[in-house]
């Protein structure tokens, strides 16, 4: 212990001696900017390593995946493409977007061009056209999950192919990737037409439908038609009683459940008169017992008229 504590003090003393000694000669001046850009370096690394901290909570699950026997210089690294891969050289896989063409053997005798000029897409089919989109390098660098318009413009009117090229440039900011569940319009198209194949017309309905009755059926002539009608309507009119009745049954009861606004009205017309009315307002009730007054009146004077012309003719 005695020995490890003179060790301590040994080597205090010597970090004196040679801050001592870097300090010997120079100006208060140079000391402080000098322990400024110290202060600033060390910032500058507590930045650095707070924004990989960040990035590296924010950066999302990414799975490489290598085939048995393949090397892994071979397969393009999933972290570059996705822009967020900071080994470098160090990587164990490839950081070039074209080792996956490298990889195979090119056809000097035939020019991959005039194939790709040909190869439109109206000719492809969506796994096709994934990794068309995945073969092309794209913009690894985007950070925001909103799909370009352009390149989602170019796929849905069959412009999009090799030779695409973003109105936006290279440094597009959105991303051109297919979104999940994304389904080609022509493959969408198809599979609406097949679905109203499987529809089948009013027509049809009815006629499988007749088919389903059998044979032991009456024809329907005007005759039969009549009768069930007239069956129909005597049917109706029985029910219409019935239900009248019932209701005439529950009003005589003090009961008013089950009965409509108009059957309301029409049980128990006082419930919608205007109690608030100065005798200005209309009154339909007193309208129609002055109007029967009248009639009546009317009547017995002409009764009373008709035995006045009788006597006088006797």
């Amino acid at each position: 212990m005695k020995n490890k504590n003179k060790s301590a003090k040994v080597q205090k003393e010597v970090q004196r001696i040679q801050a001592q000694t870097a300090t010997a000669g120079k100006s208060r001046a140079v000391l402080e900017k000098e322990r400024e850009r110290e202060l600033r370096k060390k910032e500058q690394a507590e930045e650095e390593k707070r924004k990989k901290e960040e990035a590296a909570l924010l950066r999302p699950v990414i799975t490489q995946k290598v085939p048995f026997g393949v090397d892994p210089k071979m397969v393009l690294c999933a972290y570059f493409k996705a822009g967020s891969c900071d080994k470098g050289s160090k990587c164990k896989f490839s950081h070039d977007v074209n080792v996956g063409r490298k990889v195979e053997k090119k056809n000097l005798y035939e020019d991959s061009r005039e194939d790709k000029t040909t190869d439109t897409m109206d000719k492809w089919d969506e796994e096709k056209l994934r990794n068309v989109v995945l073969s092309k390098a794209g913009n690894p660098r985007t950070t925001t999950d909103i799909v370009c318009k352009f390149f989602i413009q170019a796929i849905e009117d069959q412009k999009y192919g090799w030779f695409w090229q973003c109105p936006n440039g290279d440094n597009c900011q959105y991303r051109h990737a297919l979104p999940p569940g994304f389904v080609l319009k022509s493959e969408r198209k198809a599979k609406e037409e097949a679905e109203k194949a499987n529809v089948i017309s009013i027509e049809e309905f009815l006629e499988v439908e007749r088919h389903k009755l059998g044979t032991n059926l009456t024809p329907v002539t005007p005759e039969s038609f009549a009768l069930w009608k007239k069956t129909r309507m005597n049917k109706k009119q029985a029910e219409d009683e019935a239900l009248r009745k019932a209701k005439d049954t529950a009003h005589a009861a003090g009961k008013s459940s089950g009965m409509s606004g108009r059957d309301l009205f029409q049980y128990n017309p006082e419930w919608f008169e205007d109690s608030d009315g100065e005798g200005e307002d209309w009154d339909l009730d007193k309208y129609r017992r002055e109007k029967e007054e009248e009639d009546l009146a009317a009547e017995e004077k002409r009764i009373a008229d008709l035995g006045l012309h009788d006597g006088g003719g006797d």
